[in-house]
């Protein structure tokens, strides 16, 4: 009896492909553990010998060692000047804090920002190595948003930080919280240890996220969900960030089709630069700070934090403060310092932040050099996404401190960019001899001295063999 065979229908070989894709763009299990840690509230914290070991640090420790080894037994992975630059910043920065605080004390607190700096990075460094393992990492961090998201939006309706409040009646620790409301609506924590860094965490990628879908409808979803969980926060930076990616992302898009857009856009933001300092009594940095925020009295204050701990780094350029409290008017109560590169200045010295902006500055390049040209056009839109992020984080990284969570997670998304900077060199394939057919070969001809023999002489002979 004979069997039929189904049909295919045009649509099954499309489908079977995209199914395959999303199976094939699976984060490591390394990069996955330190995505969830990153989501971990910090009551979940472990106590050790008196101190106490965050659960994205707990990760780290985990993690470090493994990445190490990976590091030392992986082919084609090599450090580069950048890494090197990243290894010399963390080591400045833990001599520096053993020079304010002791040995042991510096040792133990400069260490621990190393290990959530360096950690993180070479995770990142070491298992994200291929644009799939990139694109499975981009999944599971669209994941851990959404989760967050989810978390967050029951503080932003009611008014109650849900999360922080459960998990210390749970467990004891009080992590300082407060309830803060603007338009109308409540700041949400999530899971993060302030609203600022709910923020950051969700806004951060947009547009790696973008460049890293190819149908416009999967990037309106993922701009959507990434918009939607930023604006829970209600924080002015994190919002401030999405709008600068927007912006670059609709400049890329209109002057694509124009020759030396490159000079094009530092002319455009100069003429901004020099129209607000000529136009405004504030100057062009006051009008960012006190005019981009939700909150203008807020702005007021990072910039005065600005203009007064610059006083401090000049003060103590070398080796900074460590700790110690900085000088300031009276009137500025808090000791807080928003501003992730002032921290940097006031806590280390200028040689910390000249060796991190060396570090970035040398991972940026190989991403324009290598990534942006690289055959494959998803790389080249991974690393044009990537530049972007780049820039709106280290812009709004002047107006916030990156602490705990954000820390470790800036330093896992330099990581990510790995691959571009220094991709995996394809081996080269050693070229096999191809068979001969004996019948392409030409028949050879009967040998002929080029110099004849001369009949007459002695021992000569004639042709046929006969004696002259």
């Amino acid at each position: 009896m004979p069997v039929s065979t189904p049909t295919k229908k045009p649509g099954d070989e499309a489908d079977a492909r995209n199914v395959m894709g999303k199976l094939k763009h699976k984060a490591p299990l390394p990069v996955i553990i330190l995505i969830i840690a990153f989501l971990c509230p910090t009551e979940l914290s472990l106590y050790i010998a008196g101190l106490r070991f965050p659960p994205h640090r707990v990760a780290a420790i985990i993690l470090f060692p493994m990445a190490i080894m990976a590091l030392l037994s992986q082919r084609g992975l090599k450090l580069r000047g950048f890494d090197f630059a990243f290894i010399v910043f963390n080591i400045w920065t833990v001599a520096m804090y053993m020079r304010h605080m002791g040995e042991q004390e510096g040792l133990v607190y400069g260490g621990s920002l190393a290990l959530e700096g360096l950690g993180p990075y070479l995770v990142a460094r070491v298992w994200i190595r291929t644009q799939d393992q990139m694109r499975g990492a981009l999944n599971a961090m669209a994941i851990a948003i959404a989760f967050a998201a989810l978390v967050a939006l029951p503080e932003t309706l009611f008014g109650q930080i849900f999360t922080h409040e459960i998990l210390r009646a749970i467990t004891g620790y009080v992590h300082p919280i407060g309830i803060e409301t603007r338009m109308g609506l409540t700041r949400a924590y999530g899971t993060f240890d302030h609203p600022i860094h709910y923020g950051t965490f969700c806004a951060a990628l947009l547009a790696l996220f973008w460049y890293a879908e190819d149908k416009t409808a999967n990037k309106l979803k993922r701009a959507a969900l990434l918009c939607s969980a930023t604006v829970l926060g209600l924080s002015s930076a994190p919002l401030l960030c999405l709008g600068l990616q927007i912006g670059m992302l609709i400049w890329e898009k209109t002057t694509r089709r124009l020759k030396g857009r490159g000079v094009l856009t530092w002319v455009v933001v100069a003429g901004l630069y020099i129209g607000a300092a000529a136009f405004s009594t504030r100057g062009p940095i006051a009008v960012i700070a006190t005019g981009m925020t939700l909150d203008p009295w807020t702005g007021f204050y990072r910039l005065m934090t600005w203009e007064f701990g610059l006083d401090n780094v000049w003060a103590n350029p070398i080796f900074g403060i460590g700790l110690a409290e900085w000088d300031r008017p009276a009137w500025m109560v808090s000791s807080t310092v928003d501003a992730f590169w002032l921290v940097i200045l006031m806590r280390t010295g200028v040689p910390a932040l000249i060796f991190i902006v060396i570090a970035i500055g040398l991972l940026a390049r190989g991403v324009v050099k290598r990534g942006l040209t690289q055959k494959d056009a998803n790389a080249r839109r991974l690393a044009r996404g990537w530049n972007m992020s780049l820039i709106a984080l280290c812009l709004i990284a002047t107006t916030v401190h990156l602490w705990n969570v954000p820390y470790a997670f800036f330093f896992f998304f330099l990581g990510m960019a790995g691959w571009l900077a220094d991709p995996v060199r394809a081996k080269a394939k050693a070229k096999v001899a191809k068979p001969i057919d004996p019948r392409s070969v030409p028949a050879r001809r009967p040998y002929v001295p080029a110099i004849q023999p001369t009949p007459g002489f002695p021992g000569a002979h004639v042709p046929g063999g006969l004696p002259a």
